[in-house]
């Protein structure tokens, strides 16, 4: 009988048999040639890289390993068989995740292209379509609705969820055929599994849902023109403040706006409203006397991905680029 193991994985405790082993960077090593690692009893092995040495092999996944998760291990022995093992990590005892939608509350334009999960802790990957759905205002599922690409943070605490753009987008075939995500005037609901789990094996615990309401469709470029800008006295240490004549995209937003003085680029702390309608910059000294500029990335979106230059939907006929440079100027006195 195959002796069982117990080792030490990052925070993680796993049993596992004699032949398999995970290393301290939390890779599969095996005797053998090759080895395939499976999540659960999925037909497709997970993606990874493969080091071979004369010891065996090891696996390191793309994605980190997840307790509370079951692994299926095949690996080719030196004899040219093959065997297989299952391994499962784990959870230690932790605090449940959370998870928050941005912008909120979620209007969005009928013809939007994205939205926000926020979690409180890293989240397992690669399973997001399997955690989420999106339900029209009778109950339906709305089918279909997502675009497969999984965009996280470098933290691993937000996710960018796409509504599929070839729904969105008015005149190409999906829209077509099967309809837009939103329907304008209607409010949908955005179901979050509550077996969605951290990269600590724990799950949200209980399902969440936000409400989405879809308004009207908006074609039409952001312009600084209609911003409002409120500017603090000389000599204070307040925040500049910027309203929005309509909710951009809150992610872009941290890092699309700067302020200079002359030259300079001010450092400072941003802040960015909930609802993603107001930008907030609080300088790290006080404000001086003088001009300053606020200086715009002109691809900076609003929420149906129309961007300072030109809108999502391009009529190259009609819908020429921005001429105007994309800052705003204002003085502090």
């Amino acid at each position: 009988m195959k002796r069982a193991l117990l080792a030490t994985v990052l925070g993680c405790v796993m049993l596992h048999a004699a032949e398999v082993r995970v290393n301290e960077k939390a890779q599969i090593e095996a005797p053998g040639t090759d080895v395939r690692v499976f999540r659960g009893d999925a037909e497709k092995p997970l993606f990874g890289t493969l080091m071979r040495d004369g010891q065996g092999v090891r696996f390191a996944p793309a994605l980190p390993f997840v307790p509370g998760e079951d692994y299926r291990v095949e690996f080719q022995t030196k004899e040219g068989t093959w065997s297989t093992q299952r391994v499962r990590f784990e959870p230690l005892k932790a605090e449940a995740p959370a998870v928050s939608i941005a912008p909120s509350p979620t209007v969005l334009p009928a013809n939007a292209l994205k939205v926000y999960l926020k979690f409180t802790q890293p989240m397992e990957q690669g399973v997001f379509l399997e955690r989420i759905s999106l339900h029209r205002q009778d109950g339906r599922v709305v089918s279909g609705a997502f675009r497969e690409t999984e965009l996280w943070s470098p933290d691993g605490r937000r996710l960018t969820l796409w509504l599929h753009p070839g729904r969105q987008k008015t005149g190409v075939n999906l829209n077509l055929d099967e309809g837009p995500v939103l329907r304008e005037g209607e409010k949908h609901t955005l179901k979050i599994a509550a077996a969605w789990r951290s990269t600590a094996g724990i799950p949200l615990g209980n399902e969440a849902s936000f409400v989405i309401t879809a308004g009207a469709a908006d074609h039409v470029r952001p312009d600084p023109a209609r911003w409002r800008l409120t500017v603090p006295k000389a000599g204070a240490h307040q925040a500049l403040r910027v309203d929005f004549d309509e909710a951009l995209d809150p992610a872009m937003l941290v890092a699309a706006l700067n302020v200079h003085r002359g030259q300079t680029r001010l450092s400072g702390a941003v802040e960015v409203a909930a609802d993603a309608r107001t930008w907030l910059f609080t300088p790290s000294g006080t404000w001086l006397s003088g001009a300053y500029t606020l200086e715009i990335d002109p691809l900076l979106e609003d929420l149906a991905g129309n961007n300072l230059l030109h809108s999502f939907e391009v009529d190259l006929a009609h819908d020429k680029p921005a001429s105007k440079p994309a800052r705003l100027a204002f003085e502090v006195r």
